[in-house]
């Protein structure tokens, strides 16, 4: 069966694969993971993160030890979108764009909890350097952790 794949979601290709995560804090390492992105029968894109190679110790049980995701287009608006649970019970909705090398995902707003991210893919596709942010109040924002994306196939 060939699957039609909206020309806006195929501007995601250059996720398609496997690869090494990192998350870091103030330059130390917090933990490492494998990732990967694969299509879906039907055109959507899901990322699978793997239980983690390495964790510090503060970080576990607090550190996801999977993740699923799935990232779809709006064929009328271009909007993308992201689902998201793990291992914890968490689930949520990000909106998510992906243009010119430059991928950002904000949560939905929660009750005192707002979160977003901003990676930029570099021009050869082999990286992928990002920060997760977090704020109480959706006005005043900080770093949580650096995350580095790493390929691991070519």
């Amino acid at each position: 069966m060939d699957i039609t794949v909206n020309p806006r979601l195929a501007r995601l290709d250059v996720l398609v694969g496997s690869w090494e995560l990192t998350a870091t804090i103030d330059d130390r390492l917090m933990s490492t993971a494998t990732t990967t992105f694969r299509r879906l029968d039907g055109g959507f894109l899901a990322q699978r993160t793997d239980p983690q190679t390495f964790v510090v110790p503060e970080w576990q049980g607090l550190a996801p030890d999977w993740t699923e995701a799935v990232i779809g287009v709006d064929d009328h608006s271009g909007a993308y979108t992201m689902l998201y649970t793990d291992s914890r019970g968490v689930a949520r909705v990000y909106a998510m764009a992906f243009d010119g090398g430059r991928w950002t995902l904000s949560s939905r707003p929660g009750e005192n909890f707002h979160q977003r991210f901003e990676g930029t893919v570099a021009g050869d596709g082999a990286t992928i350097d990002g920060r997760w942010e977090a704020s109480p109040d959706g006005r005043v924002w900080a770093t949580d952790f650096v995350v580095n994306y790493r390929r691991l196939d070519h």
